[in-house]
């Protein structure tokens, strides 16, 4: 059981909160956090400050990560973690104490304010509409140094096929052209009826205009 000293309590951001990173690599956020006791004064009736008091406010990870995005100095919160009084040196030499507080949970202080609250979303995966939009901003036109890339050593050239890959090649072009005019010989393909069937078909259309 460890013995450490949990508080709670409430005030303003005095400092800049300023983000950090630990040596493990961890997220860090630390700044000053201030109160302001007030007093009755028994003689005029009325209420007065007394010295404002502050503590160093650290966190870490998950709460240095969200508090890093919606903390601003001048803001009321409320704090709760654990405290230790830490002794250092200054730099004239003198013996010094500072309080710290290590906060598990940070939040506005909504007694003297409204906030909102939004909870950061956990996608497990892609919904079909989202993988489809990903593919298409994706898609791109092969850059000339890909096709190198991709291809493992040793690897045969697109181009040079054997067996009947490559009388298949010798006999057409490679692409879409090549294909069609393959097609066309196996079926038999008669271009002169072809011609004839398109000439028939633009002596039908009608012309849309003449330019002036």
């Amino acid at each position: 059981m460890s013995n450490e000293a949990y508080v709670s309590l409430i005030g303003f951001v005095a400092t800049q909160p300023k983000k950090g990173q630990t040596k493990s690599g961890s997220t860090s956020l630390s700044m000053r956090v201030g109160w302001t006791p007030r007093a009755l004064n028994q003689t005029t009736g009325e209420w007065t400050d007394l010295p404002s008091s502050f503590v160093t406010v650290y966190c870490y990870r998950k709460v240095a990560e969200h508090a890093s995005v919606c903390l601003r100095r001048g803001e009321p919160i409320v704090v709760r973690g654990t405290i230790r009084v830490r002794e250092y040196v200054d730099q004239n030499g003198q013996r010094r104490n500072t309080v710290e507080v290590q906060a598990d949970s940070i939040g506005h202080d909504i007694g003297r304010g409204i906030s909102t609250y939004s909870k950061l979303p956990v996608r497990t995966d892609m919904t079909a509409d989202e993988y489809e939009q990903s593919v298409v901003s994706t898609a791109r036109s092969p850059l000339p140094g890909d096709l190198e890339q991709a291809a493992p050593e040793g690897a045969e050239e697109p181009g040079a096929s054997s067996g009947e890959d490559s009388q298949h090649s010798e006999d057409a072009p490679i692409g879409p052209a090549g294909a069609e005019a393959q097609l066309a010989v196996d079926e038999e393909y008669d271009e002169q009826m072809a011609g004839d069937e398109v000439a028939g078909t633009d002596d039908s259309l009608e012309p849309a205009g003449v330019l002036a």
